[in-house]
């Protein structure tokens, strides 16, 4: 039940943090996030979560630093990717130019996003094209 009641309270963090965004209250996201690690100090949501509204603030350094300090911990691969995308930019923004083209190599293919498999595998493929997917994905070949 523990494990339930600390699930469900880090989602309503979340949550309260994300209203507060969306409705441009950067300064009440950041009180929710910086109250919750002092619950919750590892988890890499609150940490992400917090390392966001910084970098939406324009607070480049910190966020970076949490960024840096909270990727390794996640194992939310949607929530590492966002995240790998985010800190190419705050390099980039603290002239780590190095850094920013170092971890954007290590980026995902457009060839490999849900934005381009999914209307793939919804449409009416033969089993050529299937294979012509399958070779590009791959070898990173076109077809």
């Amino acid at each position: 039940m523990d494990i339930i009641r600390s699930e469900e309270t880090r989602y309503n963090i979340h949550k309260e943090a994300t209203d507060y965004q969306r409705k441009g209250d950067l300064n009440a996201a950041e009180k929710v996030y910086r109250d919750a690690l002092l619950i919750y100090p590892n988890k890499p949501g609150m940490i992400l979560g917090l390392a966001g509204v910084l970098a939406l603030q324009g607070n480049s350094e910190e966020a970076i630093e949490l960024m840096e300090k909270g990727l390794p911990l996640s194992i939310n691969e949607k929530q590492k990717a966002t995240t790998r995308a985010v800190l190419c930019f705050l390099y980039l923004k603290c002239n780590s130019i190095k850094k920013a083209k170092e971890l954007a190599a290590t980026l995902p293919h457009t060839r490999e996003s849900r934005e381009v498999i999914q209307p793939l595998i919804t449409s009416d493929l033969n089993e050529n094209k299937i294979d012509e997917n399958i070779k590009s994905i791959l070898l990173g070949e076109c077809s």
